[in-house]
């Protein structure tokens, strides 16, 4: 089976492997594997780093356009590099900038993100690491309201972060006039708290879905319940 990144796998190609800059974590993995959507016309990933959730997507939804943010230059190249390896009819649009500054006058249907999280306020003396983890360059409150105004009336909005910020999530979606679709509350095994949520807003009212995710059992192996959600992606799977 051919390979993206180990121990990930996509259904057509191999990329070569590379000395990455940016990471590939759980967190990446699930909210790619996670999201559904209803054939997205406009896709925006924001904050792509390595470029896999939008590959991940393109794989999902082959005949959407997808545009993917990235404020660091060296991630930024390392994304467009795996694009460009892709062997998928449309890649995505790569733009090196940040939400922030980004101007579009299109809506999108689907508007994805790992964002930074981590309230770190001292540097770690690496900015690429600390614009990939650190939620001072762009804070939950700036993340929300800047996607609300890119989400088409029908679109969604997904995202993980930690579950300790719900509340702090909703009260800021609800500022931005977005319901809660779905919240999928992560637990590493039945053992250990949940430190992330994958959470689904949009623009109509609906009753929310909840439910959990534990990613191993008490032998430590992964769930079915993992392995179903990203069997798509793992090699190993």
């Amino acid at each position: 089976m051919s390979k993206l990144f180990p121990p990930f796998k996509f259904k057509e190609f191999s990329v070569a492997h590379h000395k990455c800059a940016m990471k590939i974590g759980v967190d990446g993995v699930l909210i790619g594997a996670w999201t559904e959507s209803n054939d997205p016309t406009e896709i925006l990933d924001i904050g792509t780093g390595s470029g896999l959730i939008s590959l991940m997507m393109q794989q999902k939804f082959p005949n959407a356009i997808i545009t993917a943010l990235e404020p660091n230059k060296i991630a930024q190249q390392q994304a467009q590099d795996n694009f460009n390896n892709s062997p998928f009819a449309r890649q995505p649009n790569l733009e090196l900038i940040d939400l922030q500054n980004f101007n579009c006058n299109n809506k999108f249907d689907l508007i994805i993100s790992n964002p930074p999280f981590f309230e770190e306020s001292v540097s770690s003396g690496d900015i690429n690491r600390d614009q990939a983890r650190q939620a001072v360059f762009l804070p939950i409150k700036e993340f929300i309201q800047l996607s609300e105004a890119l989400l088409s009336i029908n679109g969604i909005i997904n995202f993980v972060y930690p579950t300790q910020q719900t509340n702090k999530i909703l009260d800021v979606a609800k500022k931005s006039n977005l319901t809660l679709l779905k919240q999928t509350i992560v637990f590493p095994n039945k053992l250990k708290i949940s430190k992330r949520s994958l959470f689904s807003f949009g623009k109509k009212k609906q009753e929310t879905l909840k439910n959990q995710l534990f990613i191993k059992d008490h032998n430590g192996n992964f769930t079915q319940e993992y392995i179903n959600l990203t069997k798509e992606f793992y090699i190993n799977f």
